[in-house]
């Protein structure tokens, strides 16, 4: 397969890699509004990893897309840029000025412990007005103590920069339910992400907790007053962490009237996300067909994404890394459903 890296879109740059995705993940309608997106894009989504998110129970077979703007990095300095040129108040000016200040640049990121994960809604979303990503702050690999780790910590604080970035007014209902959030999951339990999704409906903020076995997992659920079916939370904890990595990340939706009934039940396979491991993913992905939480032709694809492939240009060879991350179980409406995030990382050869 031959690419031209020297183009100067993403999009570009993308479209000679359409033979690494199968079908039953991302097809003619999630691959045109992917590009739509992508063409608007610069190449410097490359220089880090970026990544998909995968609706296993949608027969559509359309994407959302993620990318890692670290503050500082050139892909960065491009939303700064977007910012500068967009509306004042818009969700566009308050993300480049967020990635702009340099506070954010020496205290949040200056041990290089966390970063932001913007992803974008493609499921359901015209490829002309595309909306503004939700943003995500994150903690690194790093153990140490940090700036960020701290943010994470502090729900006043955290309450604040999300809001910030989001150019949203700030709501005392909700930093309310964040401070009872917090008081009830300390000192045992920590939020690892936080992001906010300016470009939805709900006023909400996402908070991501860890915990550290099934039994926890729904123990906290009942604790935080989840108005939700803890039954069928238990059910789906139970049915998967034999085959994950202990514990269960819990994603909640913090609205001014306390949880939302929407959840989310993260689990990881035990090995790194750069790992392959096409056996260990089989079997869970198996076990999200049995239980009806996976469409069988979304398995087939997902059993076919994990690879390594290389690409050719003039004087370069490049290796694609497509792996999973995670699995998320969402539970909504009545319904389970299963999402699988896929990244996929870029390495330039000799």
């Amino acid at each position: 397969m031959h690419v031209n890296a020297a183009q100067g879109s993403f999009g570009e740059f993308l479209v000679e890699l359409g033979g690494l995705f199968p079908s039953a993940l991302i097809g003619p309608l999630g691959w045109e509004r992917l590009l739509a997106l992508a063409h608007r894009l610069p190449l410097h989504v490359i220089d880090q990893r970026f990544g998909f998110e995968f609706a296993l129970c949608d027969p559509d077979p359309v994407a959302d897309f993620c990318v890692v703007p670290t503050p500082g990095s050139r892909l960065a300095e491009f939303y700064v840029r977007q910012g500068a040129m967009a509306p004042l108040g818009s969700a566009l000016a308050a993300l480049g000025t967020f990635l702009a200040q340099k506070a954010v640049h020496n205290a949040l990121f200056a041990d290089g412990s966390g970063g932001v994960i913007l992803e974008y809604d493609l499921v359901g979303i015209s490829a002309e007005q595309p909306s503004p990503p939700g943003i995500f702050i994150v903690t690194g690999d790093s153990r140490d103590e940090s700036c960020i780790r701290k943010l994470l910590g502090s729900p006043d604080a955290l309450a604040t920069a999300l809001w910030a970035v989001a150019g949203w007014t700030p709501d005392a209902a909700i930093q309310q339910q964040m401070r009872q959030i917090y008081r009830l999951i300390q000192p045992m339990r920590s939020v690892s992400q936080a992001g906010i999704l300016p470009g939805r409906a709900q006023r909400a903020l996402r908070l991501i907790i860890h915990t550290d076995s099934a039994g926890d997992a729904v123990e906290l659920l009942a604790r935080l007053r989840y108005p939700g079916s803890l039954a069928d939370a238990a059910t789906v904890v139970e049915s998967l962490t034999e085959l994950t990595r202990p514990g269960v990340s819990l994603s909640v939706d913090v609205s001014p009237g306390g949880v939302s009934p929407r959840l989310g039940l993260e689990f990881h396979r035990p090995v790194e996300w750069y790992e392959l491991d096409h056996s260990g993913w089989n079997r869970l992905i198996d076990r999200l067909e049995e239980r009806g939480w996976c469409l069988p032709e979304k398995a087939h694809g997902l059993k076919a994404w994990s690879r390594m492939e290389q690409v050719f240009e003039e004087g370069r060879v490049y290796r694609i890394l497509q792996t999973i991350n995670h699995v998320k179980v969402v539970l909504a409406r009545g319904a389970i459903t299963a999402k699988a995030y896929a990244g996929t990382v870029v390495l330039q050869g000799a």
